[in-house]
């Protein structure tokens, strides 16, 4: 594999990460840290989303 695919298998990776880092801090300790569970969740999105572009990016170049 190039350096391109496992770029976007990182960003994807890594939001996961930050998905279930939010989830965790949401539900266990909703009363200290609640917020910072709603913002790793959406910065997990965002990952996944730029992950994701990426890969299509990858897939349209290497079609031509």
């Amino acid at each position: 594999m190039n350096a391109k695919q496992e770029k976007y298998r990182r960003y994807i990776f890594l939001g996961i990460i930050l998905i279930s880092l939010g989830i965790t801090f949401s539900t266990i300790m909703s009363d200290s840290i609640g917020l910072l569970g709603t913002v790793f969740i959406v910065l997990g999105g965002v990952f996944i989303i730029v992950g994701m572009s990426i890969k299509r990016k990858t897939d349209q170049s290497n079609r031509k």
